[in-house]
């Protein structure tokens, strides 16, 4: 079954050239490093509220919820596990732990596209928004939303990268849909 419809294109393709754009994987990192912040559900949120997708913070909290065990249980442990192979010159020098690593960077991207699937699967199901809301500034105010979500009482003054990654999600999804 193909998660594919004429309002959302392939959200894991999406993401990816999202990613690839200039900053836009350095400002993830720095953000889901300080906030613990779910990289694929931010991503997710703001294409969703680009293509006019209704999200509050209750449709954030019900997503985080909806994606938290698979997170902590699966996605988190990979992580570990492949920077911890990272951390130490040895084992990143030793030939057989450079491609073991390599293996478990590859389950880590599945679980997140697995992650993904489902979250895409959700957003689709969402109400629209009324087409006379500005999608930039919708897109702003979801990245707010999320990221005071995941941040808490620590979310103080604007943050430069969520600005980058909310500006390449505005132009990535302005391409898309000229073409």
């Amino acid at each position: 079954m193909t998660l594919r419809t004429s309002t959302v294109p392939d959200l894991w393709s999406f993401m990816l050239k999202l990613y690839a754009m200039p900053g836009v994987a350095q400002a993830c990192l720095e953000l889901q490093d300080r906030f613990e912040l779910d990289v694929p559900l931010f991503l997710a949120l703001l294409h969703g509220a680009g293509r006019g997708y209704r999200i509050d913070s209750e449709t954030i909290r019900a997503l985080d919820n909806a994606c938290g065990k698979w997170r902590a249980e699966v996605v988190r442990p990979l992580r570990a596990v492949r920077v911890q192979l990272k951390a130490n010159p040895w084992k990143e020098n030793h030939e057989p732990v450079v491609a073991f690593r390599e293996k478990i960077k590859a389950l880590e991207l599945e679980a997140e596209k697995l992650e993904v699937s489902v979250l895409e699967k959700a957003i689709i199901a969402l109400a629209r928004t009324e087409n006379h809301v500005d999608k930039p500034a919708r897109i702003a105010a979801v990245a707010h939303m999320v990221l005071s979500h995941f941040a808490a009482d620590n979310l103080t003054g604007e943050l430069p990268q969520a600005s980058l990654i909310v500006d390449a999600v505005r132009s990535l999804l302005r391409r898309q849909h000229r073409t």
